[in-house]
This record gives C-alpha cells, sequence and structure tokens, in this order.
C-alpha cells in the first residue's frame, strides 16, 4: 500500500542540540531508577542467608511478584502503544501520558523501600507486589510513548543514530549516579532515604523531557482507529518483528541479571561490602558510556544488523569469563572482576543504541507496508518483549540460588548465572540471523522488494 501522507500534518523544522538533550532525558530517569531497583532490591528483600540482615519475604515469594509484575507490566505495552498512536489531543500523542505517569512513577520507587512489617511477612509480599504494580503501569506509561518520538525526531537514519547515541551517554550518566552513589547512600543513611534523594533527581529529569519532545506527525482527527486486536495480530504475522523480538528478549535480560548478581557476587564470592558493588556497577556503567562514540562511528559506517550480531558474541564472550572469576590464579577475585567485566559491558552499550535504530527501522518498514505512522505500537512490542526477558531474570535469579546455593559457603549459584547470561544471549544471536531490514527506508525497500 502506499504511503497515506494525508492522514499526517508534518512538520519539517530542524532539530536542535537542546532538544535532543531534553528529550533523552527521560533515558537518565529509567536508567538511575532501574539500576537501583535491580541492583538492591532483591539483596534489600532477601538478603544473603548469612549476612545478619532481615529477610522481609520469602525467596520464592520475589521472584513471584518480579515476574508477575514484569508479565502484567509488559502486557500493558502494546495496549499504551496503541492508545497513543491514536490519542487525539492538543498536547500531541504522546505528552499527556508522560505528564500523568512520571509522579506516579516516582513515589513508586521510594516507597518500595518501607516494607510495613520489620521481618518476614505476608503483608510484605503484598505490599510489594501492590507497589510495583503501579511502578510497572506508570513506568509503561512513561516509556512507550517517550520512545515512540524518536522515529518521528527525523526520518534520517544518521540523526537517529545521533539521538540515540547521547541518549545511551544520558541514560549511561544515569545508571552510574544511581549504581555508584546507592550503595554508599544506604550504607550511610536507608534505602528509603537513598530512594528519596536519588528519586527527586529522576524526578526533575522526568519532567524536563517534555520540553524536548517534539512531534512531527500529528493524527487527523478525523481518522478512525483499527482495532487493537487487529494492529496487534498484523504486527506479530511480520517474520522481521518475530526474528527482532525473540532476539532482544533474549539478550537484554542479561543486562537486568548482571546487575541483579552484582551484590552478591561482590559480597559472596570477592568477599567484600556493599560499597564495594557500587564500584563494579559503576565500572561497567563507565565503560558502557566510554563505548558510546565507538559504536555511534561503527553504526554510521556498517549495517546495523551486522554490528548487533558482533555485540551479542562479545557478549557471550564476556558472560563466560564472568563465569571464571575468583577461580583463576592471578590477581585478587575483587580485580579479575575489573578486568573481565568490561568485556560483556562494552558490546552492552552497543547494544542499547542499536536497538532503538532497528525498532526506527521496523516502523518504517511498517510503513512501507501499510502506509501508517505506529512508532509506539512497535516500542510497545519492544516493551512486551524485553519486560518478559525481565520477569524471567526475577525467577532464574531465585532458581538458580534455590538450587545451586546463595551463601559464603556455597556461592556456585552465583557464579551459574554468568553462564546463564551466555546462554541467553547464544539463543538471542540464533533468533535473529532471519533479520534482514535495510538502515534506511531505501534499502529495506530493496532488500523486501516492495
Amino acid at each position: 500500500m502506499q504511503y497515506q501522507e494525508k492522514k499526517y500534518k508534518i512538520s519539517s523544522n530542524p532539530l536542535t542540540l537542546v532538544e535532543i538533550f531534553l528529550y533523552n532525558l527521560a533515558g537518565f530517569t529509567f536508567n538511575l531508577y532501574d539500576t537501583i531497583l535491580y541492583a538492591w532490591l532483591p539483596y534489600f528483600y532477601i538478603p544473603p542467608q548469612d549476612s545478619g540482615l532481615p529477610q522481609y519475604i520469602p525467596l520464592a515469594a520475589l521472584g513471584i511478584i518480579m515476574a508477575g509484575g514484569r508479565i502484567i507490566d509488559a502486557v500493558t505495552d502494546p495496549l499504551m502503544g496503541y492508545l497513543s498512536d491514536h490519542t487525539k489531543s492538543r498536547w500531541g500523542r504522546r505528552k499527556p501520558y508522560i505528564f500523568i505517569s512520571n509522579p506516579i512513577l516516582f513515589f513508586a520507587f521510594i516507597f518500595v523501600w518501607l516494607p510495613p512489617v520489620n521481618g518476614n511477612s505476608l503483608i510484605n509480599a503484598i505490599f510489594l507486589a501492590a507497589i510495583l504494580f503501579f511502578y510497572y503501569i506508570s513506568y509503561t506509561g512513561v516509556l512507550i510513548p517517550w520512545f515512540a518520538v524518536l522515529p518521528e525526531m527525523s526520518p534520517e537514519n544518521k540523526v537517529r543514530v545521533k539521538i540515540a547515541s547521547i541518549g545511551v551517554a544520558i541514560g549511561v550518566f544515569g545508571a552510574l549516579l544511581g549504581g555508584g552513589l546507592s550503595g554508599p547512600l544506604i550504607s550511610k543513611l536507608t534505602p528509603f532515604k537513598m530512594a528519596l534523594i536519588l528519586g527527586v533527581v529522576g524526578f526533575i529529569a522526568g519532567e524536563l523531557t517534555l520540553f524536548g519532545i517534539k512531534e512531527r506527525h500529528h493524527i487527523d482527527y478525523e481518522e478512525k482507529a483499527p482495532g487493537f486486536l487487529h494492529v496487534v495480530k498484523e504486527i506479530f504475522t511480520n517474520r522481521q518483528v518475530l526474528s527482532f523480538s525473540i532476539m532482544i528478549m533474549f539478550v537484554q535480560l542479561t543486562y537486568q541479571l548482571m546487575l541483579m548478581n552484582v551484590p552478591y557476587l561482590t559480597t559472596l564470592v570477592l568477599c567484600r561490602n556493599e560499597a564495594d558493588a557500587s564500584i563494579l556497577m559503576g565500572e561497567v556503567i563507565i565503560f558502557i558510556a566510554a563505548s558510546v562514540p565507538l559504536w555511534y562511528w561503527l553504526l554510521k559506517r556498517y549495517s546495523k544488523k551486522w554490528v548487533f550480531r558482533a555485540i551479542i558474541i562479545n557478549m557471550i564472550l564476556g558472560f563466560v569469563l564472568s563465569f571464571f572469576i575468583g577461580q583463576m590464579p592471578f590477581f585478587s577475585p575483587y580485580v579479575q572482576a575489573m578486568v573481565i567485566f568490561p568485556v560483556a559491558a562494552i558490546p552492552i552499550g552497543g547494544m542499547f543504541i542499536a536497538v532503538l535504530g532497528v525498532i526506527a527501522d521496523i516502523t518504517d518498514y511498517d510503513e512501507l507496508k501499510t502506509g501508517k505512522r505506529r512508532e509506539a505500537i512497535y516500542y510497545g512490542i519492544y516493551g512486551i518483549v524485553r519486560k518478559v526477558g525481565w520477569a524471567l531474570c526475577s525467577l532464574i535469579l531465585t532458581g538458580t540460588f534455590a538450587l545451586f546455593g546463595y551463601s559464603a559457603e556455597n556461592p556456585f549459584g552465583v557464579r551459574i548465572i554468568w553462564l546463564v547470561c551466555a546462554i541467553s544471549c547464544l539463543i538471542g544471536l540464533l533468533a535473529f540471523i532471519p533479520y534482514k531490514l535495510g538502515d534506511t527506508k531505501e534499502e529495506t525497500k530493496e532488500i523486501m522488494g516492495l
């Protein structure tokens, strides 16, 4: 079907660097919150068995709650994408959802660290499930509309790569702030005070991102929206979408699993304190940030699909090497971790840049086939597969610990997590083989015979 341009009012004003910076501040918020939540929430609610810290909920309950919450959250992603794509308001299709959801996200983030009962209790489990429900729903309310703006901000591949690269740098700074300060603040204050201090910073950044959103496509008020189920069915019959979705589900979960495992590795394998876990997380995040210019150059010079495959292969290598931390005859275990972690961290930086560009290419492919601009629904699909992967992280972590152990006497479960990450990346690499879209509309049109 030919592109139906009459359905949209398209703005062609050039994009400024200030707009790119402001737009990407939401990425700062997400990375700040996610780094803290995934690194410390399991450790806070189910600390190591011999740590002397209070356990607030049973081990199995944490896995079920976090996995269940992420699955519910994931299901809402395409729905939020569908609603955002077809919203008709004077503020555009994206801003209303971000404006409403950001404050809810902030309050959920800080109150998750205040379990009502000081000890192992069912009440704490119910409390955690309720708070995480609001966290995940509001997270979707900000994330999907915000992601969906990227393809609209410019039709040019080099500009999209620039936006994504700056976004990764800003997001990495948020992760660095969260990973670097959370451990020391927890040690000196309390988890709640840590979350309050850093959460305010994230909230302000989330509000400022509204000033950088530049929607170029405004839907016609007379256009009739197709049914939600019809749109989802149409998208999932696309083999290119399926290849990408399966790949990203298995590959991106490894970053979250890595963050969740670092506090346990630090205290049980490396025999260091919680503050040293923040140093390790900070190192990972610094190397992700430092690699941005490299990946920006590679993605401008080479095809995204081939660069992405190289990224996954390098991640596999880094995770396999991580299994041997503390077992090698040279250097201390802590130095071994400092040397090995960058091998996985550097390609993770490339993954975060490339993934947004690939989704933009898929969105362009959909436009070539249908004549419609449906950015948010594709970022919703990205959200659902990514969050299903995150849900698996909770089950993998708790299941592996229960099966292999996670105490100072038996930390083998902590080591096994790294091999699970490597296997997960390998599955993603195999799933990505059929993907073949180009980096521009013209390339995709030629490759796909449109």
